[in-house]
């Protein structure tokens, strides 16, 4: 599809979570859109309390941003943002280069409030969620080693109410005699809620003995002890800071209007108050017009009309107003599986509250867990309100653009691009380029790849690591590249975000790995694609070759298997986040280290296992080398997830043509009907290395070499009219 115009979403919130959705089935062609958020699994706060008391799975109570990115076809960025500036329409993240946008909307929640002495010391905030299950994980392993005997929950509000009880529900069962403070400096718990709730919430309370300490303000935190304007401080292992949230503090310091606690302001329109294009919802905003408490369902209902009025902004339509209801149903956990809640002055309990709450947020999650089949993406017009007044007199549609030169990206761009990514005064075109001063001989190879992912970042730097890796397969030194880069068609602009975040990950690889960028060329195609010309000169040290195994050498591989059938999966949106990541991990990691290894050992038969499966490359090594092998089937390290995906009879496009090659090779049906068979096929991008190493050598190797090498198998001897390679 042809992109004009970028909108990005900062944070995995209720709102943007549901926006993503109704997107993907309803999406604006011409428009890119990049969700930024820290995890990869944002909670679904209305289960919290069910996921801390047991009644929930983490993956149940979790929405998995990553595959929904996947199956909404839209780039995901594992980061946080630490700025913006809205007049450069730039967003600063921990992590990676600052990303661009024309339009961007914020869904971060919020933080408890922790300006009180010792609170980020002392004391864990139950948000982000995240943070807080980990700690919630290790208390619990406190509990049962009997390290804490009390455990106190700063808050009066639902959310502390819930969470306090939620607690003691798990851990009464494994130690009864644990100590609960639930501590408020207001006059009550539950501002807001009618008495009957109030009422019951305290019964509750009293069940599972927790102490309540209501006009209690706390004033200090240290270890262990909890100290208030009035009273003798209060004993507490274990301090969960649940008080009045507030805003994340790079908004503060932005050019957009904030409240006094950090919450930025917006319109009915859910626009920043002072910005057009900068949006917001859920907990991270102040509702000017109709102020509200901080809840989930604001953010819920606040999604239709964000989503409506985000297309509407950037198509130049009308927009539409929030208006938020007055009251609504609300629903408190009570640890065990109760519930109580109120709809205006009605208020009820019981179990039945539980199941009819449990009902309801269940059906919310299924929105997430259950994601719909997508028609295929098909060609539609571009709105002409995308495409910048410069260019709308241009040919857009990219089956009629211009082939030969005139697919080259304009010179503009370029210089552009590589004098933000490389320097200033670095863009000097040349038409040839001298590779080195110092090597009689220079080994050459090439490698391209089409993009198997949404961020160009990061395929910037498997590609260049995929490149390399022919490079280390023979204990060469990088020494310098040339790229070849295709850009899919886009507006001129949106080609520069592209190029300059391609070229970001590309020369951050290089550079890690001290390969110099020689320069190289760049054309429009259908697709992003980026092929390399690497240059690798020898070492003081011998080189490795195909040719070379002995038999009794014990094979060895530096990575596991998988990356084929991941991205196949992710492709079909059947690939849950972790396994898309690891996979994602796997392809980043270079192969200098392994080579380095290998080459301390003198090791002389070595290839990489990449396009033709690790079969594939071993039955090039016995050939080469006239020998045969023997693996073990239990001993090939597969990435997780991998195997149950292949079990679902997913495979790579080119598994096939790899299977079909070695059909020569006969293997027992029992063999064949492994799930870890089927993996010896799988093509991988930048895979691992796969190396002889001498028996002699093998025995001396030390528990380090183990770490960073799995042993798989053993060399044999040639004995029939083709190599032979035995699965057992």
């Amino acid at each position: 599809m042809t992109i004009f115009k970028d909108l990005v979403l900062v944070g995995g919130g209720h709102s943007h979570a549901l926006v993503l959705r109704q997107w993907a089935m309803n999406p604006l062609p011409g428009v890119r859109i990049t969700l930024i958020s820290p995890q990869m699994m944002t909670p679904y706060s209305g289960m919290l309390p069910g996921l801390i008391a047991g009644h929930y799975s983490f993956e149940q109570t979790h929405i998995d941003l990553v595959k929904l990115a996947l199956w909404a076809n839209i780039r995901f960025i594992q980061d946080k943002v630490i700025a913006i500036d809205v007049a450069a329409k730039t967003l600063t993240l921990a992590n990676r280069p600052a990303i661009e946008f024309d339009i961007v909307s914020i869904d971060i929640g919020s933080t408890p409030n922790q300006q009180i002495e010792g609170t980020h010391e002392y004391s864990t905030p139950v948000k982000p969620i995240s943070d807080f299950y980990t700690r919630w994980n290790l208390i619990q392993e406190q509990v049962k080693q009997h390290k804490i005997k009390s455990l106190a929950v700063v808050g009066g509000g639902a959310g502390s109410v819930e969470v306090i009880m939620a607690c003691a529900c798990k851990l009464q069962k494994t130690d009864a005699s644990l100590q609960y403070h639930l501590i408020t400096g207001a006059e009550d718990i539950l501002p807001g809620y009618n008495r009957q709730v109030i009422s019951q919430v305290k019964r509750q309370l009293k069940k599972y003995k927790i102490t309540l300490h209501t006009s209690t303000r706390v004033t200090k935190l240290s270890q262990g002890l909890i100290y208030c304007q009035q009273g003798e401080p209060i004993l507490s292992d274990e301090i969960i800071w649940c008080t009045q949230a507030a805003g994340a503090s790079w908004l503060q310091a932005s050019q957009l209007e904030c409240d006094d606690a950090g919450f930025m302001k917006v319109r009915q329109t859910l626009q920043s108050l002072q910005y057009d294009d900068v949006f917001g919802a859920g907990d991270i905003v102040n509702m000017v017009a109709n102020p509200r408490p901080k809840a989930g369902v604001y953010a819920v209902r606040q999604a239709p009309v964000l989503f409506h009025n985000l297309q509407a902004v950037l198509l130049n339509q009308k927009l539409i107003n929030y208006k938020p209801q007055d009251g609504f149903l609300s629903l408190l956990a009570l640890g065990e599986k109760k519930a109580t809640g109120s709809k205006y002055l009605v208020s009820f309990s019981g179990d039945w509250v539980w199941r009819w709450k449990d009902s309801i947020d269940q059906k919310f999650m299924d929105k997430f867990h259950q994601l719909p089949s997508l028609p295929m993406a098909k060609e539609t017009n571009i709105n002409s309100q995308l495409i910048n007044r410069e260019e709308q007199s241009e040919q857009h549609n990219p089956l009629k653009r211009c082939s030969g030169c005139g697919a080259k990206i304009g010179a503009d761009v370029l210089q552009q691009v590589l004098n933000e990514v490389l320097g200033a005064g670095h863009y000097q075109p040349q038409d040839a380029v001298l590779i080195t001063h110092h090597a009689e001989l220079v080994y050459q190879s090439v490698d391209a790849l089409k993009t198997p992912i949404q961020d160009p970042w990061l395929f910037g730097q498997i590609a260049v690591s995929h490149a390399l890796s022919d490079l280390y397969a023979m204990n060469l030194k990088p020494e310098s590249a040339q790229v070849l880069i295709t850009l899919p068609y886009a507006g001129q602009k949106i080609q520069k975000r592209q190029l300059k975040m391609l070229m970001q990950g590309i020369f951050i690889q290089l550079e890690a790995l001290q390969c110099r960028f020689l320069g190289g060329h760049t054309s429009e195609a259908s697709e992003l694609s980026v092929g390399l010309v690497v240059n690798g000169i020898a070492q003081q040290v011998p080189l490795f070759h195909k040719q070379g195994l002995m038999p009794g050498d014990r094979l060895v591989l530096s990575k596991p298997l998988g990356t084929g059938v991941i991205l196949a999966a992710a492709m079909q949106a059947q690939c849950d986040g972790k396994v898309f990541n690891q996979a994602i991990d796997s392809m980043l990691q270079a192969n200098d280290q392994a080579a380095k290894l290998l080459s301390e050992l003198n090791v002389q038969a070595c290839t990489d296992v990449t396009g033709f499966g690790l079969l594939g490359h071993l039955y090039e090594l016995c050939q080469a080398s006239g020998c045969a092998a023997t693996l073990d089937l239990s001993a090939i390290p597969v990435l997780a997830g991998a195997e149950a995906l292949v079990v679902q009879n997913i495979k790579s496009s080119l598994y096939n043509q790899n299977r079909q090659a070695l059909m020569v090779i006969e293997w027992e049906d029992a063999i064949m009907q492994n799930p870890r068979f089927k993996l010896l096929f799988d093509p991988q991008t930048s895979g691992g290395l796969l190396a002889g190493i001498p028996a002699a050598r093998y025995v001396e190797l030390d528990e380090s070499f183990h770490q960073q090498f799995y042993t798989i198998g053993e060399v044999t001897e040639f004995g029939s009219t083709v190599s032979q390679i035995v699965l057992v």
